[in-house]
């Protein structure tokens, strides 16, 4: 309910784990509340036929679940039901280290992903 299901217009990028989607929260709790309010968060879906799996997908939540750091983007929590794997991050307005990192090397191939 916080990516509004999923919707196509909620998705943010597509990577090795699967593809990431913008969704709010209560400020103080887990709750999906009305777009553009709460707090915005970046959902990661893990895709079954991607690159990671279940492996890659406990190893980043063990890894930012004990780590806190300024320069680290915050994991808020997971879920794991059945076959589904949830990642939840704070959302970066600026998009991520990455995107700004290659972009500058490959321009043409991130033209979508302007900030």
């Amino acid at each position: 309910m916080a990516t509004r299901n999923f919707r196509p217009d909620s998705l943010l990028g597509e990577g090795g784990f699967g593809c990431v989607f913008k969704g709010w929260i209560e400020e103080n709790g887990t709750a999906p509340v009305k777009p553009g309010t709460g707090l915005t968060v970046a959902v990661k879906t893990l895709n079954h036929d991607g690159l990671q799996g279940h492996k890659e997908w406990l190893a980043e939540v063990s890894f930012l679940g004990d780590l806190i750091h300024p320069n680290l983007v915050k994991l808020i929590g997971y879920c794991i039901e059945d076959d589904q794997r949830l990642l939840v991050y704070e959302f970066m307005s600026r998009g991520s280290l990455e995107n700004h990192l290659f972009r500058s090397m490959f321009p043409s191939l991130f033209c979508c992903f302007r900030l």
